[in-house]
């Protein structure tokens, strides 16, 4: 594509000056031509006029049009989107000024970056411009990189410290500014020596720093105020620009600590009391036994709450962990240097004390503890008497072994439970079997209802003034496939310890009801089943609708059940008891007190609960060596239960005389073996088919 000729840059009329050479002056031409197609920026120029006398291919290919058709066009009409621009106001500046000027901004048409540097001549104005859209891009990269780094900086919890090859501070970021209590101003200059005192800044380490290798080191780092904390510091080099520089970067562990000690707390202490727990007992435990001297003994006292579980069932979880935090203070205070008092979970703890005393060291701390717990204790809005049973096992005579120990006094513990409670025993080697014994009667407790090993037989209850049958009592007998017939006496208190008593108590209300029902329709003599109830049973949520159940399942009228409760177990809630005993009441159920006389033997709480029935325990017929009662004490008992219009029935009769005895105090019922021992159900069905008084 052709050119202008150079004369279109003068557009001033001059006579032809012959001493110049056309063909050098087109070979010039060209050479300018050539020039300027190739300095890299497009190029074009105005005449003062605005119109355009040069533009070389670039320029032309950015506005988009034909070189060939723009030389001699004004300006705007070659490109129309230069009107109002910031471009085209900088383009009559230069001119209008007769100063050079560059300007960067943004081409409307194409979006991109240009930079143009504008070059005012007499004839007019030279234009140079060319795309900057990517170093823009590139500028504007590097400047976020730049400002997240320094955000990153700035915003970095740890502190960072950067310091020159002399080993002065050069930047410190804000947390280092808040962990070490200086200002940026105040940081500059100031040695590393000054601020990171612990971490060794040797000619050793500033080599190894050199060869590449980063540091780490735990220390304590000290602030501006003369207070420390625990720091990790990692410390590497770096160039920038040529120069050698050390970061620090310091992170305050404080937080760390705090938290390793509190898990460290949550792992070998109880979250509810805050004492030991086992994994700590266990360590402690071993420290006493290798500490333990010649002739020295170290005793292990096991600790189980007596009645807490009825307790835990009757007033809630909350204020049963009330109760625990109560009992774990009251024992801390026996604790001497030395001693670890550990709750292993529920209601046991164990105290493990160093004992020179041996046996009687270990019994004066054990005869403390049950002191302690002997005082009341506020549960809610009332006063509950806790008590605990206490196994002692000492070491090296009785287990040479911790995990013996704990085995041997555990042992111990359920003998003094199994003693009646509220009492220690010390560990003696029969125990072992006893407890294994127990062992294997527990596990073969748990599958046995499902089994179908349990069955049903009833002690008839009489009239003493018809020696009529009126009542029967369901008691549970188990069929061990290996042992034989087991006692209740042997199997119950393990099923109340271990929970399994809800099962079975529920199994026998529902097979009472239905024996008697069945009684009922074959014979239609009108008698009562009394069943006993557990303090666990009692205190189950949904306990009235269970009998309920059992009632309608086996068709059974309310009046012909009767249900027995230990004093224990009807006053743990007062008000709970008495909301439920008056919804039974309100079924037709009977209510009866088991062993009356055994327990608490309070009348108070005859007057608030609605009792129909006291059930007299033989103990209180009979002295402990065997003579009846005073005559005018029983009539009395039974005087006072009339008149709050109860009934009374006499256990464990098993003579003639205490029959007169009672029938002349004016007791309504008995039962006992002089009458009938307890029977299966199909002879209950003979004796009352056959119209005879039992024992006749």
């Amino acid at each position: 594509m052709s050119k202008q000729p150079a004369a279109s840059f003068d557009s001033h009329d001059s006579p032809i000056d012959h001493r110049f050479d056309p063909v050098a002056l087109h070979r010039s031409q060209r050479h300018m031509d050539a020039m300027l197609e190739n300095i890299g920026d497009a190029f074009f120029a105005v005449d003062r006029d605005w119109r355009i006398i040069y533009a070389n291919r670039k320029a032309a290919a950015f506005v988009g049009v034909d070189l060939a058709d723009s030389i001699g066009r004004p300006l705007l009409e070659v490109a129309p989107m230069l009107e109002g621009s910031a471009l085209l106001e900088h383009y009559r500046s230069a001119m209008d000024s007769g100063r050079a000027g560059v300007l960067q901004t943004r081409w409307a048409a194409s979006g991109a970056w240009i930079e143009a540097r504008a070059c005012p001549t007499e004839d007019g104005l030279s234009v140079y411009f060319h795309d900057i859209t990517a170093q823009r891009r590139a500028a504007e990269a590097l400047r976020r990189s730049e400002q997240r780094f320094r955000n990153l900086f700035e915003q970095a919890g740890d502190s960072i410290l950067i310091a020159d090859r002399e080993l002065r501070v050069v930047a410190a970021n804000a947390s280092a500014c808040a962990t070490f209590g200086y200002s940026d101003a105040e940081f500059a200059g100031l040695s590393v020596h000054e601020v990171d005192s612990g971490f060794p800044y040797d000619l050793a380490l500033l080599e190894s720093l050199r060869a590449g290798h980063t540091h780490l080191l735990r220390i304590t780092k000290r602030r501006r105020d003369g207070s420390t904390f625990p720091a990790e510091v990692r410390v590497s080099r770096f160039e920038d620009g040529g120069q050698e520089f050390f970061q620090a970067i310091i992170r305050d562990l404080s937080e760390r600590e705090d938290a390793e000690r509190r898990l460290r707390q949550l792992a070998t202490h109880d979250s509810l009391t805050g004492l030991p727990n086992r994994t700590l007992l266990h360590e402690r435990l071993q420290e006493a036994l290798d500490a333990c001297a010649d002739g020295a003994a170290v005793a292990v006292l096991f600790l189980d709450l007596d009645r807490f579980k009825e307790i835990n069932d009757s007033f809630g979880h909350e204020l049963g962990d009330v109760l625990l935090c109560d009992v774990a203070g009251r024992l801390r205070c026996v604790l001497r240097a030395g001693d670890t008092l550990a709750r292993l979970g529920g209601d046991e703890f164990v105290l493990v004390a160093p004992c020179r005393g041996g046996t009687a060291e270990a019994g004066r701390i054990a005869t403390r503890l049950l002191a302690l717990l002997a005082a009341p204790a506020r549960v809610g809005t009332q006063d509950v008497i806790i008590g605990a049973s206490i196994g002692i096992s000492l070491y090296p005579q009785d287990a040479g072994t911790r995990e013996v120990l704990f085995q041997t006094a555990d042992t111990a513990m359920y003998r003094a439970k199994a003693a009646g409670r509220n009492r220690y025993r010390f560990f003696e080697p029969g125990m072992t079997a006893q407890a294994q014994a127990r062992m294997a009667l527990e596990m073969s407790l748990r599958p046995a209802l499902a089994r179908g090993e349990f069955e049903l037989a009833f002690q008839p209850r009489v009239d003493l003034r018809s020696m009529a049958v009126v009542g029967l009592e369901a008691l549970i007998r188990w069929n061990h496939p290996q042992l034989g017939r087991v006692a209740p006496g042997e199997f119950i208190a393990i099923a109340e310890e271990t929970g399994m008593i809800t099962a079975i108590g529920r199994w026998v209300l529902h097979e009472a009801c239905r024996a008697t029902q069945a009684l009922l329709e074959r014979y239609g003599k009108p008698v009562r089943v009394s069943v006993n109830v557990s303090a666990r049973q009692l205190a189950q949520a949904g306990f009235v609708d269970e009998v309920r159940g059992a009632l309608e399942l086996s068709g059974l009228a309310p009046c012909h059940l009767e249900l027995e409760l230990t004093e224990s177990a009807l006053i743990e809630d007062m008000e709970r008891t008495a909301t439920m005993l008056g919804e039974l009441q309100a079924l037709g159920v009977k209510i009866a007190v088991d062993d009356f006389g055994t327990g608490y033997s309070g009348l108070a709480y005859l007057r608030r609960l609605p009792i129909d029935v006291l059930k007299l325990d033989r103990s209180f017929v009979l002295q402990d060596d065997g003579r009846i009662s005073a005559f005018d004490f029983v009539k009395a008992f039974v005087d006072m239960a009339h008149a709050l219009r109860m009934s009374v029935v006499a256990e464990g009769v098993e003579t003639a005389e205490v029959l007169e005895f009672l029938r002349a105090a004016d007791c309504d019922e008995a039962q006992g073996y002089l009458l009938a021992r307890p029977m299966p159900a199909e002879a209950v069905g003979a004796l009352l088919g056959a119209g005879r008084d039992p024992g006749g």
